[in-house]
């Protein structure tokens, strides 16, 4: 299969709230944010990428508890946490264990080795409460909580998150492989509920891609892009992107703020919510129906612009208007009876 060369991310320097939020958030497109987060204290004090020193810092912040890590072993799909090969379980083990046992097997255990270690998505203020106070963003809101990754070399298959995300790379290199969302139909995604770790997942090896199983896959190739990330990088990946994420050495931080969707919005229901009411509701239906709907969603959600309901008075408008907390509240608890009902 031929397939271009992948693009490269867009790289920008210098950016501030301002240049985010005006020119770098509308794109919608992955962005690296070139050396952000590189004043960071856990960055500064580690610039020759000691990664024992990175984790005596570490236990500096850290307040006790035990973590909850992967262990993989890397001669299984091509060392990708992932399915096992009969697809009724995973090719990991998640263990519970001391930071410092966890810390211990990740600075002894050499690259050539097949085992691969790595916390992921743990919340930061669980473990370094005092981390955030050193260690700022500024592009989000700072109710958004961040969560760390930290392990040895290895991969996390392509999956997407509804939410907006900002990955900043703490020690070690890491290189994503992304995909726009509108290339889910050539990613040959996995079941939506039982996952190597919550998001459905591309099936498709990005490296080692099977084309006689995966055909599509040379089309989203053709729409890919790639980054890696030195320390002191970041990451803005738009809610819905495909990733394909590899740590390449044998230490690697990342941490990483999602703003929206299931883990850190305010608001409920979310867009998911939505889609699983969907499948509830519409995909049995018979195609001539279900493209009746499409018309009906692409007029009032997809393809709806400011003045598509301006010929109605405002104060009729009801739930086609702006909403507030009270409507959106009546429109929750309507949908909860009615589901109750439909259970009942």
């Amino acid at each position: 299969m031929n397939h271009r060369p992948l693009k490269q991310v867009a790289v920008w320097h210098n950016v501030d709230q301002t240049v985010f939020e005006t020119h770098i958030q509308p794109l919608a497109e992955p962005a690296i944010l070139k050396g952000f987060v590189k004043q960071w204290p856990l960055i500064k004090n580690n610039a020759n990428q000691d990664k024992q020193q990175l984790i005596k810092d570490l236990d500096a912040l850290y307040i006790g508890g035990d973590v909850q890590y992967a262990q993989l072993d890397k001669s299984t799909a091509n060392g990708r946490y992932f399915y096992n090969s009969q697809f009724n379980g995973f090719n990991f083990e998640r263990k519970i264990a001391s930071f410092a046992h966890f810390s211990q097997q990740l600075l002894s255990t050499p690259v050539s080795a097949n085992k691969a270690f790595a916390i992921q998505s743990a919340p930061v203020r669980d473990y370094f409460p005092n981390f955030e106070q050193a260690h700022k963003l500024g592009l989000f809101d700072d109710l958004v909580a961040p969560r760390f990754w930290l392990g040895n070399q290895s991969t996390v298959v392509p999956h997407y998150d509804d939410a907006d995300n900002i990955a900043c790379s703490v020690i070690g290199k890491r290189r994503f492989t992304l995909f726009p969302p509108d290339q889910i139909n050539n990613l040959y995604v996995g079941p939506l509920n039982f996952t190597p770790a919550g998001a459905p997942v591309s099936l498709v090896d990005v490296n080692q891609p099977d084309f006689n199983a995966f055909p599509k896959f040379s089309t989203a190739l053709n729409h890919a892009l790639v980054a890696e990330l030195a320390p002191g990088d970041a990451l803005y990946i738009p809610t819905l992107w495909w990733h394909n994420v590899e740590a390449l050495d044998d230490v690697n931080m990342l941490v990483n703020y999602w703003q929206g969707g299931s883990i850190s919005s305010t608001e409920k229901p979310v867009a998911m919510d939505t889609l699983l009411m969907s499948l509830l509701t519409l995909k049995h239906l018979p195609a001539h129906k279900r493209k009746a709907w499409q018309a009906f969603f692409n007029y009032y959600i997809f393809e709806s612009t400011a003045d598509s309901f301006e010929h109605i008075p405002s104060h009729i408008k009801g739930v086609l208007g702006d909403l507030n907390d009270t409507q959106k509240q009546q429109i929750s608890q309507w949908l909860t009876s009615q589901l109750s009902n439909k259970n009942s």
